[in-house]
C-alpha cells in the first residue's frame, strides 16, 4: 500500500509528459523502422532511486523513464527523467531530475566495446539560493567486454568527470565497474562497484566514498524485474548508512 500511495504523489506533469512522449515515440518508431536511425523508450517503477549508492527519494519509490535516438554510425542522444524526494529543510528542494546526454559508441576488432559522451543533469524546480546550483555537466567514457561462453559473462569499467559537481562542489571523479552473467536463461546475477571523489566547494567541504550493489534480474516478455542489495564501503558521507544501504526492487520495460 505504501508503494501505491507514494505513486499517487509522483509529479503528475512528469507522468503525463511520459505518456505524451510515448505516443509521439510510437508514431515515430514506425516511420523509422527500416532506416539507419532507431528510437527506443524505457520506463521503470522502482522501490527507491539510488544515485551512486545514495538515495534520491528518501527511501520511497520513484517513477522513471526515457527516450533514446541512435544512428548506425554509433552516435546517440537521449533524455531520461526521475521523480525525486529529498529530505530538505525547506520546500524548495527539487522533485524532478532530467538528464540529457549524447555520445558515440562502437567496438574494437577484438570485441571490446567503447563509449564516450557527455551528460547534463537538470533539476528544474530547485532553489539555487539554498545550497548552490544542482545542475551540472559531466563527461564520461567506458569499456565493456562479453566473453563467448554459455553463461555470457561480461565486464565493464568507466570513468566520469565534472568540473562543477552537484551543488557547485568543484571537481569530481567517479570510477565504476561491474560484472554480470546469464545463468542458463534463468536469472542474470551481477555485481557493481563505484568510487566517488568530490573536491568540495560551496555546499560541502569535500568527500569521497565507495559503494556496491549485488543483485539479479529476470526478464519475462516485455518486463524486467530486478532485485539488489546496495551499501557503502568505509564512507564518512554515509556514516549512518540510512541514505546508502537499501534493498531495491524495480520493474522496467524497454520498447
Amino acid at each position: 500500500m505504501k508503494l501505491l500511495y507514494t505513486l499517487s504523489r509522483v509529479n503528475k506533469p512528469f507522468f503525463g509528459s511520459l505518456l505524451f512522449l510515448a505516443f509521439i515515440y510510437s508514431s515515430f518508431a514506425i516511420a523509422e523502422e527500416h532506416s539507419a536511425h532507431s528510437l527506443s523508450a524505457n520506463v521503470t517503477l522502482t522501490s527507491e532511486y539510488l544515485y551512486r549508492g545514495v538515495t534520491q527519494t528518501n527511501e520511497d519509490p520513484a517513477l522513471q523513464g526515457g527516450f533514446d535516438y541512435a544512428h548506425e554510425s554509433g552516435f546517440y542522444l537521449g533524455i531520461w527523467a526521475s521523480s525525486l524526494e529529498f529530505n530538505g529543510e525547506t520546500s524548495d528542494t527539487p522533485s524532478l531530475e532530467i538528464d540529457v546526454y549524447g555520445g558515440i559508441s562502437g567496438e574494437f576488432n577484438n570485441g571490446i566495446g567503447w563509449d564516450i559522451g557527455a551528460l547534463y543533469y537538470i533539476y528544474p524546480d530547485q532553489n539555487e539560493d539554498v545550497e548552490g546550483d544542482y545542475d551540472f555537466l559531466e563527461f564520461y567514457g567506458g569499456l565493456s567486454y562479453e566473453w563467448d561462453h554459455e553463461y555470457s559473462p561480461s565486464a565493464n569499467i568507466g570513468l566520469a568527470y565534472s568540473t562543477d559537481y552537484y551543488g557547485e562542489d568543484g571537481d569530481s571523479y567517479y570510477i565504476h565497474g561491474g560484472f554480470g552473467m546469464s545463468l542458463m536463461g534463468m536469472i542474470d546475477p551481477y555485481v557493481n562497484v563505484g568510487y566517488l571523489d568530490v573536491d568540495g566547494d560551496k555546499s560541502t567541504p569535500g568527500y569521497d566514498y565507495s559503494h556496491y550493489a549485488i543483485g539479479a534480474s529476470k526478464t519475462f516478455d516485455i518486463l524486467t524485474f530486478d532485485l539488489s542489495w546496495n551499501d557503502s564501503i568505509d564512507s564518512d558521507d554515509c556514516a549512518d548508512n540510512s541514505v546508502c544501504d537499501a534493498v531495491v526492487f524495480s520493474v522496467s520495460s524497454s520498447f
